[in-house]
């Protein structure tokens, strides 16, 4: 506990309190200014007349700090709950906004989806169209091999009839050679100038 020795309108006074010397200084100025402030302005007042009367103005002037800071104080409060209910909103909103930042990639992402099954799409017309240029294709090269198969045998044939008739050729060569050697034979016996 601190004790300081204090002056109030010329007296001296020692005042015990558990606040520090300097805050017991400052509460003894502030009845010293407001007592002197009543006898300057009211010179017939007796000392206690005017002790009461600070008093009386100490209280009003500890009444209206009061209201004020109660004000103040609900104010406080007040705003405490708006904040309060701004943090709650704030907190919803992010939490809102985060869905929406979800949403937005999942559309993301079935737009893209989108162009893909496009892509796919396209790329499906065209693997198709190339498929049936592919099995007419194979068509044309089977009836192309067919073709090609029946050509062989043919030529084969026609190799065959030609070596055939190539034998027949020589044959008939031999033939045509013994025939003119004889006519010549015979030429030689009918003929009396030969003779």
């Amino acid at each position: 506990m601190n004790i300081v020795s204090v002056w109030i309108n010329g007296v001296e006074y020692n005042l015990k309190g558990n606040e520090k010397e300097e805050y017991l200084h400052r509460v003894a100025s502030y009845v010293d200014k407001k007592l002197k402030n009543i006898m300057d302005n009211n010179s017939k007042l007796s000392t206690s007349s005017a002790a009461i009367l600070t008093a009386v103005n100490a209280v009003d002037d500890m009444l209206k700090f009061q209201d004020s800071n109660q004000q103040l104080l609900n104010k406080l409060s007040l705003i405490e709950e708006n904040e309060k209910k701004h943090i709650n909103n704030i907190e919803d909103l992010k939490s809102r906004i985060l869905e929406l930042e979800n949403l937005v990639q999942e559309l993301q992402e079935k737009s893209q989806l989108k162009e893909y099954q496009e892509i796919l799409k396209n790329k499906e017309i065209i693997l198709s169209s190339v498929e049936k240029e592919k099995d007419e294709l194979k068509g044309s090269c089977k009836k192309y091999l067919e073709e090609n198969n029946n050509l062989k045998l043919k030529c084969k044939e026609y190799r065959f009839e030609l070596q055939s008739s190539k034998y027949k050729v020589l044959d008939l060569q031999h033939k045509l050679i013994e025939t003119e050697v004889k006519l010549a034979k015979e030429k030689k016996i009918n003929n009396p100038l030969v003779k």
